[in-house]
């Protein structure tokens, strides 16, 4: 018996492997130019796995260089280059909203050795697909240390 094996693309990550073609009056094939699907709208548990990406980017648990396709060079500047162990960041609740189509911006809650800290990201559609253009990781502020005073 032989099995026979096709490949399939996988709908809502790659692009479509030859341009897309529509009939034109007549009935002549025309292909589309440089027309690829836009990539459709991440919903949260998306976002989490990309935040998620990122943190372990961030805490030096998974090389920069390979989120490197989905953040913006400035976010990619602040992911890259030396760095110190850090404590693992874990996302505990993540928030989405669209407050533009091409836009979704995320908020998250985030515990490392057993601190609460919050994240906000923004990500923003390419014709490549979605691409993080703002990550931060917000800490609290130490608390000021007392200055002394000459008497």
């Amino acid at each position: 018996m032989i099995e026979e094996h096709r490949l399939r693309t996988l709908i809502n990550c790659e692009a479509p492997r030859r341009a897309n073609r529509r009939e034109e009056p007549g009935g002549r094939e025309h292909a589309r130019e440089g027309r690829c699907p836009a990539p459709r709208q991440p919903d949260a548990g998306e976002v989490g796995h990309l935040l998620n990406m990122l943190l372990e980017a961030y805490d030096g648990r998974r090389p920069a260089a390979q989120v490197r396709a989905l953040v913006a060079p400035e976010v990619y500047a602040g992911l890259s280059g030396p760095r110190r162990p850090r404590p693992r960041h874990r996302t505990q609740t993540i928030h989405t909203c669209t407050p533009a189509p091409e836009v979704v911006e995320a908020c998250a809650r985030v515990e490392a050795d057993g601190r609460a800290f919050a994240l906000a990201a923004r990500f923003t559609r390419t014709p490549t697909g979605w691409r993080c253009e703002r990550f931060a990781l917000l800490k609290p502020q130490q608390p000021a240390k007392p200055t002394k005073r000459a008497a």
